[in-house]
């Protein structure tokens, strides 16, 4: 398939953001746990992002309605990487405050960067084509994880030469990523803009009227995210700290996820197109729930259940991020810059909300199990039953609605030999 410069623009916009990424806020977590952050304090954290996100929305809305798209990703973008100095700087000058500072800006960080959150996702809708979104998200999702999964490894590597507690290797890595997202920033300028007719100028009030299948939509993914983010933050301390393992291994099972992901990206993008977003959603969303109960029986001494959880986490999570964009972009094809801002505020209320929660659980509550296992056991049953209200979503892109099993059954079809022996007798006529 033949991609224009602005599609070509956003994939390469794709693979330097991921190695941005993958040297930043990928480590953030383990950094503050280097720094002696509480499990409430990794929870803030995590719910940083979310508490950005709710502020930064509107007003993300709203510059749409008077400034270019791209200029406004590419501000924000900007301002972003080079707030990452204070944190890199952290072993020099805020050896009294670590904590604070990291937190302070890490919230100034996240609000740049959602800023942009209408005008991007406006825009990625124009430049791509709704009959092409399937395939080329998928494709560009690949790029993402892909990049993200090298990046990451050799910065665990890189990590691990120095003592296990030592703030430099961290500082040195956050600066190099912030060098990756000022270029990744310098390649979406050279996106040519297309127009933008919908820039009426919406009251606050209007900005919250949301109804219909959108509206539900909204709600679901609001109590999915809950669902989520009550045990997700945590995974990384269980890993590094219950577990024991070194950065490497920690990075070498989260290349194990993106691996999985990247073997069945393409299959999701074709099953998404021909079948429907919302079956793909369902079997994804439910497949979620799965993970923190594999990871109950993990322990030091039968750590090769890694592999299999996160094998598992890589095939559905690739689905329910595919799935859930989407479907975003489906449901609200009016006033979209707009729509897109009511569902991210929305919908992080509840990630603001859950990792606080979380925090809370682990830190201080028991059942018949205590600590973060606990939370893992709330998240199993609370991920089990969020899939089952996308069944009262109307299936938006599909002819005709098809049933979950049956698309299950063409999912678990995949073959991965075949797909890498297709795409190499593809190369050669070419």
């Amino acid at each position: 398939m033949k991609y224009n410069k602005n599609q070509k623009n956003l994939f390469v916009n794709g693979a330097l953001w991921a190695v941005y990424n993958g040297l930043t806020s990928a480590f953030l977590i383990a950094f503050a746990f280097a720094l002696g952050a509480s499990n409430v304090v990794i929870g803030l954290l995590s719910a940083i992002p979310y508490i950005s996100i709710v502020l930064s929305e509107f007003i993300g809305a709203k510059l749409v309605e008077f400034y270019s798209r791209k200029g406004i990703c590419v501000t924000a973008h900007i301002l972003a990487k080079f707030l990452w100095l204070p944190i890199t700087l952290i072993p020099i000058f805020f050896k009294q405050h670590p904590i604070f500072v990291t937190v302070i800006f890490y919230f100034l960080i996240e609000f740049s960067e959602y800023l942009t959150d209408p005008a991007w996702t406006s825009l990625a809708a124009d430049i791509v084509p709704e009959k092409l979104r399937g395939k080329f998200f998928a494709k560009r999702n690949m790029i993402i994880w892909i990049a993200m999964m090298i990046t990451s490894i050799v910065a665990a590597f890189y990590l691990d030469l120095f003592p296990k507690n030592n703030l430099f290797g961290f500082a040195s890595i956050f600066f190099v990523g912030l060098v990756f997202g000022l270029a990744a920033a310098a390649v979406f300028w050279r996106i040519k803009e297309p127009s933008y007719s919908d820039n009426a100028h919406y009251t606050l009030r209007e900005f919250f009227s949301i109804e219909g299948d959108f509206r539900k939509f909204v709600f679901i993914v609001s109590f999915f995210y809950f669902a989520i983010m009550i045990a997700s933050p945590f995974f990384t301390v269980y890993m590094l700290d219950n577990l024991g393992m070194s950065y490497t291994f920690f990075m070498v099972a989260t290349a194990i996820s993106i691996l999985a992901r990247i073997v069945i990206q393409t299959q999701y993008g074709r099953i998404s197109d021909k079948y429907g977003d919302k079956p793909v959603a369902i079997l994804s969303m439910f497949g979620t729930a799965l993970i923190p109960l594999i990871y109950l029986f993990i322990t030091r001494q039968n750590l090769w259940l890694i592999v299999p959880a996160q094998i598992l986490s890589g095939l559905v999570w690739a689905g329910a991020d595919l799935a859930i964009f989407n479907l975003l972009l489906d449901l609200s094809p009016q006033k979209r810059a707009v729509n897109v801002a009511v569902y991210s505020t929305i919908t992080s209320i509840p990630m603001i909300v859950a990792p606080l929660i979380g925090g809370f659980i682990a830190d201080n509550a028991s059942f018949f199990l205590s600590g973060i296992p606990f939370v893992f056991t709330i998240a199993v049953f609370l991920r089990s039953i969020s899939s089952l209200f996308m069944f009262s979503i109307k299936e938006p892109r599909a002819k005709k609605e098809h049933q979950v099993g049956e698309v299950f059954l063409k999912l678990i079809s995949i073959h991965p030999i075949k797909g890498i022996e297709n795409r190499i007798r593809s190369v050669r006529r070419k």
